[in-house]
């Protein structure tokens, strides 16, 4: 990393994401099952998933090339979280699905605000070299907040007699703790990393950087919420009880994955293993189609855990070795726009799909999609390639 400022920006913004999952966490794998216990059938949680996924999605871009502007990180970050402190505990006072719907989708714009200017912040605090174990780290201890999450909601439920809304209300608390990080961030100063003037640069017709994109967005028309993977869990008989602790299984994978892939990252084709995590998480929806037990289930989300790893930390740093740092909160934002926008059908078509013909059908309707998504990173690969050898 270039100096001390840019090593305590990791460590800095990964406590802010460290308490902020503390916070989500502990609620999330216990709302699948808390709309159930409100009547809502499938479809519907689909559509609130997506609704709230989709429609915040939108305004990632604009939040992201208002960064890029004004050359400030930290107003957008603190807003950002800021947000979603103020919105989860709210799930206390929820008795319609229309105000899990209203949470979630200003919990989600939240994210939208800060994400693009938080990841941009972090790839202009650390050295090229080094982009990999840095959004490795911050992942890490974004996981290691989701662990202490579901322990947390674990104690609570087990403590006050399976008493979700508690545990709605108690989530505030490590929400607001993560606030106060982000006061010790520095701003870090846009350093040009490639040859000509940066006025030149424009992310939209970086083509290395729209086949990605495209990729992505393609991809996540099978990636649909993780609320399904839980409700799964719960069909093959899975304790309610239990649902933070198989979480917390999860989130131990994500963790060691992301530390160990994302310095991996810095030493090899982070391309060739991106490609690889669309191929993998296809496979594992697909053994997720076949689980009939809960010991399978158990194994699969530790398996789905090491994609996290191959994925979302990866891919950040991807994005900075291809895009000008005065434009990478946009092309983050772009991502993010792009994969928020296609989570809604994805997440709708999802529960569609389960209410009608079964979560066998879902998920393997999931993973073909995802194939897709791997099919046209591999064709680029391969035409790049050729022209690379001419």
């Amino acid at each position: 990393m270039p100096n001390r400022e840019g090593n305590k920006n990791v460590l800095i913004l990964g406590w802010v994401s460290l308490f902020t999952d503390l916070s989500s966490q502990m609620i999330y794998p216990l709302i699948p099952e808390f709309l159930v216990t409100l009547g809502v059938n499938k479809a519907v949680i689909g559509m609130i998933e997506g609704i709230a996924e989709s429609t915040a999605a939108v305004f990632r871009t604009v939040f992201g090339k208002l960064s890029d502007k004004t050359k400030k990180r930290k107003i957008f970050i603190f807003l950002g979280y800021a947000l979603s402190a103020f919105s989860k505990p709210l799930l206390f006072f929820a008795n319609t699905w229309v105000v899990v719907l209203a949470v979630k989708f200003s919990d989600r714009l939240g994210k939208a605000v800060r994400t693009p200017a938080r990841d941009a912040l972090i790839s202009t605090s650390v050295d090229a070299s080094r982009r990999g174990q840095a959004f490795g780290v911050h992942r890490a201890m974004d996981r290691i907040g989701a662990l202490g999450g579901s322990l947390l909601a674990l104690l609570v439920l087990f403590a006050f007699n399976n008493n979700v809304r508690l545990v709605f209300l108690l989530s505030g608390v490590p929400a607001l703790i993560a606030l106060g990080f982000i006061f010790y961030a520095k701003e870090m100063s846009v350093r040009v990393e490639k040859s000509g003037p940066e006025t030149e640069y424009n992310v939209l017709k970086d083509s290395s950087f729209i086949i990605f994109l495209i990729a992505n967005i393609v991809f996540t028309m099978g990636n649909s919420s993780n609320a399904f993977l839980l409700l799964t869990a719960r069909e093959t008989g899975l304790a309610v009880v239990m649902l933070p602790l198989i979480w917390m299984l999860y989130n131990i994978t994500c963790s060691v994955s992301a530390l160990l892939l994302g310095s991996l990252s810095d030493k090899i084709s982070r391309k060739k293993i991106i490609i690889f995590s669309f191929i993998y998480y296809s496979l594992t929806y697909f053994l997720f189609a076949l689980a009939q037990n809960a010991w399978q289930v158990w194994l699969l989300f530790a398996a789905y855990g090491i994609y996290y790893g191959l994925s979302n930390g990866i891919y950040r740093a991807y994005i900075a070795d291809l895009v000008e740092p005065g434009q990478r909160g946009t092309a983050y934002g772009l991502l993010n726009t792009g994969i928020g926008l296609a989570l809604f059908p994805a997440s709708l078509i999802m529960g569609l799909i389960w209410d009608n013909y079964g979560s066998k059908w879902a998920f393997l309707t999931s993973a073909v999609f995802s194939l897709l998504g791997f099919l046209i990173m591999l064709f680029e690969s391969v035409i790049k390639a050729k022209r690379e050898q001419r």
